[in-house]
């Protein structure tokens, strides 16, 4: 085939991509309440602005061509190296008191030259990500063309703070009730008030940062951890392949199948993470033995404090002893913080909303084990992710194991 008839099948190829992205955007964003207050996160407004970005980019590249992969190890490198300079430089900036500090005019400089190079540092990961995902065999047969293959729906995230999370959880029971995604940028006195407001009407209420969100394209902070970003777009994509299966089709009408879906997405996204990191291997450019500080030792187990903490609000929540459990959580509250883990609120919302990954301390259910047990059973990774999006119930998990499948 010609070099222009290349050309033309590609760009065929990425109208096709943005169809379908459309449609994809469209009907995650229909999933989800629109916003009604001025606190809440604009959804709209998000797909709007994002949603053409990354299709330009793609048509931009097979006009003019894109970077080779020595330059694509280049750009991505230094975006890593300046995420670490202004998440620094942004501690530094947190104790001024004055406006014409030279530290915030370096933090400025700093992210504008960041902001350069997102699309080209997006569309890597973008691209290492979905390899690995082809590679374990998640392609789709493309319309038409039955002899085809191509991931659906096409990796896509945009470089961005996520909202944060209002969760909502009886204070009788541990029960995510309700969840709504708020703005980003809330002040601490804001987050308190939303709060507030909502447990003067005698529930427990949660706003909680997250790590990305599922919408098309996803938001992803940005890092300076290779292996953590790759895990993170990994984790938002499987949503959004999720989203076109059983599994993900009901995620909102059953909590079980909420805890499915995220802890599906949690599982698999850390290993189709790490396989993109063995594939495409990046140098941090630090001293070796210095690429990740290891963590303070702070004398106690995290893990099995908050594992043991969630069992026993569960025990005196079902003898309704709601009083005790709260002050049980607070105190344990204060105990985390008294050895370096800071956490602002644990209430039954807390464990309601974290619990929704069940392969965590905060969960006491058993579809954590289920599914750990489901993964040891598969053949290999995407014989786990395409059988647990065909799961339609926690009995039909339960089934799955019964049965030997």
């Amino acid at each position: 085939m010609s070099d222009r008839g290349s050309r033309l099948l590609a760009l065929l190829v990425v109208i096709i991509a943005v169809g379908a992205a459309l449609a994809s955007g469209w009907l995650v964003t229909a999933a989800i309440d629109l916003p009604t207050g001025r606190e809440d996160y604009n959804l709209v407004h998000w797909e709007v602005r994002h949603l053409p970005n990354k299709w330009l980019y793609r048509l931009g590249t097979l006009l003019r061509g894109g970077p080779d992969e020595e330059e694509k190890t280049r750009r991505l490198q230094r975006f890593l190296a300046l995420n670490a300079e202004i998440a620094s430089l942004e501690r530094e900036a947190a104790q001024i008191s004055w406006d014409e500090s030279p530290i915030l005019e370096e933090l400025a400089a700093r992210r504008r030259e960041r902001d350069g190079l997102e699309n080209v540092v997006e569309a890597i990961l973008e691209e290492r990500v979905a390899r690995v995902a082809e590679d374990v065999g998640l392609e789709s047969s493309f319309p038409l063309f039955p002899g085809a293959r191509w991931l659906f729906p096409p990796v896509d995230f945009e470089f961005a703070a996520p909202p944060r999370v209002l969760a909502i959880s009886p204070r009788d029971r541990i029960y995510l009730e309700s969840t709504r995604l708020l703005r980003s940028d809330l002040t601490l006195e804001e987050i308190e008030a939303v709060e507030g407001r909502r447990e003067a009407e005698g529930v427990s209420a949660l706003v909680a940062g997250i790590g990305g969100v599922g919408t098309y394209p996803s938001a992803v902070p940005p890092s300076a951890d290779y292996a953590d970003l790759l895990e993170t777009v990994a984790h938002e994509w499987l949503h959004h392949y999720l989203f076109f299966h059983p599994l993900g089709w009901r995620y909102f009408q059953d909590p079980a199948l909420a805890t499915i879906n995220e802890t599906v997405a949690d599982m698999a996204g850390r290993e189709l993470g790490a396989l993109a990191a063995k594939r495409y291997p990046l140098s941090t450019g630090l001293p070796e033995g210095q690429a990740e500080a290891p963590p303070p030792d702070t004398g106690i187990d995290f893990n099995r404090v908050m594992r043991e903490l969630r069992l026993e609000v569960d025990r005196l929540l079902a003898e309704g002893e709601v009083a005790e459990a709260e002050s049980l959580m607070e105190e344990r509250r204060r105990f985390l913080a008294d050895h370096g883990y800071v956490i602002r609120r644990i209430n039954q919302a807390y464990f309601a909303f974290h619990g929704l990954y069940a392969d965590t301390p905060a969960s006491s259910s058993p579809i954590g084990p289920n599914l750990e047990e489901l993964r040891r059973r598969s053949g290999s990774l995407g014989d786990f992710i395409r059988t647990a999006a065909r799961i339609t119930s926690e009995a039909d998990l339960d089934r799955l194991l019964a049965s030997g499948g």
